[in-house]
């Protein structure tokens, strides 16, 4: 029984097309074989749709079996499709109507391969789920519907689907259109948790601040795939692993998400053990791209080395010629890293199949090949992961991305949350209850530059940890900050901890850098100009400057390993050899 529904089902589609050609077929072929030209034949033959028609009620109409056969397949094609038409007019009408009805706990604002994505996991929590802006009308079961945009103006269509929404992501293809959205969403649901995904990290973290409020967060695709990256493959690791003496990249293509790479290198890969990194950019505007990243980071230099060469690498060609590109990427030392970041994913694999070549013919080390992929199932991992040379490890997966955003999480940022709690732990009732103190309210009632100040401490935690010379095996792949076990820290003494203070500072200099503030020497910092005196070495630091860095630090440990017993001072009469995680590079 089964399978014959299932063959019904099947066949059905193919039932009223069939029943048309039938009539039309059967039709012209009386017609001709009575003398009529062919014109005349397929009118007469289109005339059997009619229920009324005199012409088949005389001779040979009531006696030739072609006729009689075409006659009932066209009866049947007729009443057949005004059925279906009904029937899908009677569906739209239920699915729109149910759509109000149902209480919709998440809803996907938007189109494209973000919003599809973000439906389909958002179906697997079976929570009733809405997806507004779908290309189709759909129903995939009594609480997950996809309805296109009503013809109506999207404000109302807001108010009548988002009023009891607690949970919406917004991925609309246009920046613009996104945070107006996001405006209209807010003032329609007033309690929900809404997350906007845009494409520039730049745009998203200036709305971010413009927005500034706690339950509405505007994220950069880009940058939460970058991030989740290298929370799975930390490079830091990989350059230990391969005894190179810092970080060097190469990306090519330098679109939003090779410049979100980019900058997740420079403020969240920095380590003790590695100088600040190199990075070889490949792209056919180099020049024009590096233009625009040094405005907006004028002092780009002083947090890492970075190479443009303009020019592809693919099967459609390779410039500059293999010899000098191989050449101008040796001269920043062997390669850690290599990221294919260009605009689709068949040119992502063009890319890494002559990456691969070229490494071979070349000494460039053995560096591990990322290749931005939507869809990571497109790539099969060979045995042995990044530890073969021939081996392509995929990011930037749709879904993958998603998860890392927390936009189906209540509440989001449960890392940054923790982190937050930990920093109010430390303070003192006085310094905790001081309207003054702007850092030290609760996360709900932070300004978004402290939230997401908050979130660049968070995602700098893995190198600390190995910094810190903790095992991976307790850390690597935690998005969050990890529970180590119990007798796990991280600073043994002061000198430890002043250590990784001063790696604090360093990776704050390069965040404030690449946001594009600059050193001067003023009493307090510039809002306006973005000056400020504290972009200097830690050494050159005042101690009450440090004692920042230091908290930040002691945050770390207190949410990574909890209260620990006080540190030892250092012993300079005898000092300790410095372990090699625990030396403090500043060049």
């Amino acid at each position: 029984m089964k399978r014959a529904g299932q063959l019904a089902s099947a066949a059905a589609p193919w039932t009223l097309p069939t029943c048309a050609m039938i009539t039309v077929v059967l039709g012209c072929w009386a017609w001709l074989d009575y003398g009529y030209r062919f014109d005349d034949a397929l009118y007469r033959a289109v005339a059997l749709f009619s229920l009324n028609n005199e012409i088949y009620r005389v001779a040979p109409g009531d006696t030739d079996p072609r006729f009689l056969v075409a006659r009932w397949t066209g009866v049947l094609t007729l009443f057949g499709t005004t059925l279906f038409a009904l029937a899908v007019l009677l569906r739209e009408r239920a699915v729109v109507a149910l759509a109000q009805l149902v209480r919709r706990r998440v809803v996907i604002v938007g189109a494209g391969e973000i919003a599809a994505k973000a439906f389909e996991e958002a179906q697997s929590t079976n929570r009733p789920c809405l997806w507004l802006g779908a290309p189709l009308l759909d129903a995939h079961r009594l609480s997950a519907f996809a309805l296109p945009w009503p013809s109506e103006d999207h404000e109302r269509a807001v108010k009548t689907y988002l009023s009891e929404a607690a949970q919406v992501i917004v991925a609309q293809e246009d920046a613009a259109n996104s945070l107006l959205l996001a405006k209209m969403i807010r003032a329609a649901a007033p309690r929900a948790l809404i997350t906007v995904m845009l494409n520039d990290a730049i745009l998203a973290e200036d709305a971010a601040g413009m927005i500034n409020e706690p339950h509405t967060r505007v994220l950069s695709a880009a940058t939460v795939s970058a991030r989740s990256q290298h929370v799975s493959h930390p490079p830091f690791l990989r350059a230990r692993e391969l005894g190179h003496t810092r970080i060097h990249a190469v990306i090519v293509g330098f679109g939003q998400e090779g410049q979100a790479l980019a900058r997740d290198l420079i403020v969240n890969c920095r380590t003790t053990y590695l100088a600040p990194p190199r990075i070889t950019v490949i792209d056919p505007a180099a020049r024009a791209l590096e233009g625009a990243f040094r405005v907006r980071a004028p002092e780009l230099d002083l947090c890492a080395s970075m190479v443009f060469i303009e020019g592809q690498v693919g099967t459609q060609g390779v410039a500059p010629a293999v010899p000098e590109l191989v050449e101008a990427i040796a001269a920043g030392g062997p390669v850690t890293a290599v990221y294919a970041c260009r605009g689709s994913d068949a040119e992502n694999l063009s890319v890494a199949g002559i990456l691969q070549s070229v490494l071979r013919l070349s000494d460039l080390g053995e560096a591990a090949i990322f290749i931005r992929l939507r869809d990571a199932h497109t790539l099969t991992r060979t045995h042995g992961g990044d530890q073969q040379l021939d081996a392509l490890i995929p990011f930037g997966d749709i879904g993958a991305m998603l998860k890392a955003s927390e936009f189906l999480s209540d509440p989001p940022d449960a890392a940054a949350r923790a982190f937050s709690e930990a920093y109010r732990a430390l303070l003192t009732d006085a310094q905790r209850n001081d309207p003054a103190n702007r850092s030290g309210r609760p996360w709900d009632e932070l300004d978004e530059t402290f939230r997401q100040a908050t979130r660049d401490a968070v995602a700098h935690i893995p190198a600390k940890l190995a910094s810190a010379a903790v095992d991976p095996v307790h850390w690597r792949g935690v998005a969050g900050p990890p529970r180590l076990p119990s007798g796990i820290g991280l600073c043994a003494n002061e000198a430890e901890r002043d250590a990784l203070a001063a790696l604090e500072h360093e990776r704050w200099n390069a965040q404030r850098r690449l946001a594009g503030w600059r050193w001067a020497d003023i009493p307090a910092k510039d809002e306006k100009r973005r000056l400020h005196p504290s972009l200097v070495p830690y050494e050159a630091l005042p101690e009450s400057v440090k004692a920042y860095d230091r908290a930040l630090v002691e945050e770390t440990e207190a949410v990574c390993c909890g209260p620990r017993p006080p540190l030892r001072p250092a012993q300079p009469a005898e000092p300790a050899p410095a372990a090699p995680d625990v030396v403090v590079s500043l060049a």
